[in-house]
């Protein structure tokens, strides 16, 4: 086994034994069988952020977070938006890759599976999407805003649910956040809309 398949290996089965155990995560898609489907890294600037920040967990998400720092140089890393739409400083401290789904490092047509990492003092504003979304934060903390909803900082094993195309934004403080986010249902192949409709 390479070094990369290793690592991808290690994280898969640490993302396992999480979901096997937070029966929240379990619940809200299962987790699927899929198989690797090896991809060629696409290196971005929040990756060596990423991997050089190794704090901001609590002991149920750190075999996880580790596991994803490293394989943070092998990644097929993407970024959403545009310059336009958030700036240089947020695309320089912003990223994310699909582990698991119709595109990912592992392939699965029932549920999207996305690591994804914003710095500190990052404004994520108002999007939406057709998918129903599940944030679990594997280190640091944001402040998440939902329409329809109080906002809530959500730490460490907390999570947070988005509906079919509710409105929803983050703000990061004086730490990164580390995210699982999990998508499913109508829409699992389609990307977030800015704004509100």
């Amino acid at each position: 086994m390479t070094p990369v398949d290793l690592a991808f290996a290690r994280a898969y089965h640490a993302l396992t034994m999480l979901v096997a155990s937070t029966p929240a995560l379990m619940g809200f898609a299962g987790w699927p069988l899929a198989l690797p489907a090896p991809k060629a890294p696409r290196p971005i600037p929040a990756a060596d952020i990423l991997k050089a920040w190794s704090e901001g967990h609590i002991d149920a998400t750190l075999a996880t977070s580790n596991a994803i720092r490293d394989l943070t140089d092998y990644a097929d890393w993407q970024q959403t938006y545009t310059v336009d739409e958030v700036g240089q400083d947020f695309l320089n401290r912003y990223g994310w890759f699909e582990l698991v789904g119709p595109e990912g490092h592992y392939r699965s047509d029932e549920i999207r599976v996305y690591i994804a990492y914003w710095g500190e003092n990052l404004y994520y504003p108002w999007h939406l999407h057709e998918a129903e979304e599940l944030y679990y934060i594997l280190a640091g903390e944001a402040l998440f805003e939902a329409e329809g909803e109080p906002p809530v900082t959500l730490r460490p094993g907390d999570i947070r649910i988005h509906r079919s195309n509710q409105p929803h934004q983050m703000t990061t403080g004086d730490s990164p956040v580390l995210a699982l986010v999990l998508w499913r249902g109508a829409g699992l192949t389609g990307v977030p809309r800015m704004g509100t409709a």
